[in-house]
């Protein structure tokens, strides 16, 4: 029994840091206008806020529902620090219709997560690339 009760306050304890941590970070917004997914999750469409999470080497996304405040983390790895573009944006990658997330461009960078696989792609799969701006959450 103390080593659920021990699970249960660890957990409490870190949901409570990364909470406030992501509260802490700069905010940007966007409007998604499709359904896609993001890690493990689906997302519906809607207004979405976003905030980075750097912890040691781990780098992250925090995506959060604006209407029904569900949060997803995406873990990704930067892969160009050099690219920075003067508008940052969520870019997706949709196959046949179904979206999901592929890069953050940022001002620190391109933080890159996981794209469809190539099978898709090889066989005769509609594939598109989709950028999304993102706006900085200073204005609201």
């Amino acid at each position: 029994m103390k080593t659920l009760a021990n699970r249960l306050v660890m957990f409490a304890a870190s949901a409570a840091a990364l909470g406030t941590m992501a509260y802490g970070q700069p905010q940007m917004k966007a409007e998604i206008p499709f359904a896609f997914s993001a890690g493990s999750a689906t997302l519906p469409p809607g207004s979405y806020l976003f905030y980075r999470q750097s912890l040691g080497a781990l780098t992250k996304m925090v995506l959060e529902n604006t209407a029904s405040h569900h949060m997803v983390f995406a873990v990704g790895a930067y892969v160009d620090s050099h690219d920075r573009p003067s508008h940052p944006s969520a870019v997706f990658v949709c196959v046949n219709g179904g979206c999901s997330l592929s890069a953050f461009k940022t001002d620190n960078g391109t933080l890159n997560y996981a794209a469809p696989h190539k099978a898709a792609r090889e066989h005769g799969a509609l594939v598109s690339v989709v950028s999304i701006p993102l706006t900085s959450r200073k204005g609201d």
